[in-house]
């Protein structure tokens, strides 16, 4: 295991249209029993020794969850990647910084259009663009007290908000943002948001040229890596015209490493193999309140998984996400904190020397201290 996301709430802030088969999914296990603080200790703890060194806590809105500060602490702990996927609900900016000093690594805010209208319709809820906006400013603003600690942005490509996504893009780069993902739609099985191919040749020839003017003129050290990541919207390189309409991302399943690396734990305990189980709600590999997730991870039932993989999986765009590079900041802390954490410290400061632990941390802290960024 390399990637454990978890889900310590399904609650939410937000009514995602586009999340609709998701939020089926939450209501229906709403009023089951949730893991404890104590048993995502306990998780954590397990993920760990399967060689876990990237967690992301997402949700729901995980910032409803009391206790996120204390989850944050054990990844810093563990010197982990820790990264949080937020709507932007923060409470304030006083909050958001306790979350960083927890020892957030990243944090990750949806902003879906320049337009508040079309941004809150996109979410369900009116007022969210306000604090999305908020939120990445003010996280934004966290990076030179805190060097380590870096805020991008994500949005969804779907037809509400294509036609803007230049001006989008202009937006997350003035609120602070690091870079953008960009997300193609997943889980619209009934096919309401997802593009026509009309809509997607008016994307390509009118709209990603602007985006490319405005990659063109960023730092020089993400300009070149920018431009060639825009240029891979919806590129006919990729996929055909109608695939990408018909949200068909996977046309032969093939080989996909997603649950060959990562476990993804909803707040009743349920683990699922990949993204596209929360749309399709089947199959769960175990629940932790039955089972250890070393058992779960290490089972026949998973290891058929990874073989056979899901009927949906040609509708996943998981490994079609692109992400554009924004700013150049915090680049060799992130290269020093990923190599260490790939090297998996952790594990030898359990077996071989027990005071590596407390080496590395003070090699982190260097690392923070002295950015050049």
């Amino acid at each position: 295991m390399e990637h454990l996301v978890i889900k310590p709430t399904l609650a939410c802030t937000a009514k995602c249209p586009t999340c609709a088969y998701r939020r089926q999914l939450y209501r229906q296990v709403r009023n089951q029993r949730e893991l404890s603080f104590e048993d995502w200790k306990r998780v954590l703890s397990e993920a760990r020794d399967l060689g876990a060194w990237h967690l992301t806590i997402s949700g729901g809105e995980p910032t409803l969850y009391k206790q996120l500060p204390d989850l944050i602490k054990i990844g810093r702990r563990y010197a982990w990647l820790v990264r949080l996927n937020s709507n932007g609900s923060i409470r304030d900016e006083v909050y958001a910084e306790e979350l960083v000093r927890a020892g957030l690594d990243v944090v990750d805010i949806s902003l879906y259009s320049p337009i508040p209208a079309v941004h809150d319709a996109m979410r369900g809820t009116e007022g969210l663009w306000q604090k999305a906006t908020a939120a990445i400013s003010f996280f934004g603003g966290l990076r030179k007290k805190y060097p380590g600690f870096n805020v991008i942005t994500q949005t969804i490509l779907c037809r509400e908000n294509y036609r803007d996504f230049a001006e989008l893009l202009t937006l997350h780069y003035d609120l602070g943002s690091s870079g953008i993902l960009i997300s193609y739609l997943e889980g619209d099985f009934e096919k309401k948001h997802l593009f026509e191919t009309q809509e997607i040749n008016y994307f390509t020839s009118n709209v990603l040229p602007k985006a490319i003017s405005i990659c063109e003129k960023l730092d020089p050290y993400v300009r070149e890596a920018a431009v060639c990541r825009v240029k891979q919207i919806f590129s006919e390189e990729v996929l055909e015209t109608t695939q990408w309409a018909n949200g068909v991302y996977r046309p032969e399943r093939g080989i996909c490493t997603i649950p060959q690396k990562q476990a993804l734990i909803l707040a009743n305990g349920d683990v699922h193999p990949c993204n596209i189980v929360e749309y399709a709600h089947e199959p769960i590999m175990g629940n932790l309140f039955e089972q250890s997730l070393t058992d779960i991870w290490q089972s026949v039932k998973w290891e058929n998984f990874r073989q056979h993989l899901h009927e949906y999986c040609k509708l996943c765009p998981m490994n079609h996400h692109v992400f554009i590079p924004l700013r150049a900041e915090n680049k060799w802390i992130g290269i020093a904190k990923l190599w260490m954490q790939r090297l998996y410290l952790n594990r030898v400061e359990e077996f071989v020397y027990p005071k590596v632990k407390e080496y590395k941390m003070k090699i982190l802290g260097q690392i923070r201290k002295n950015s050049i960024y």
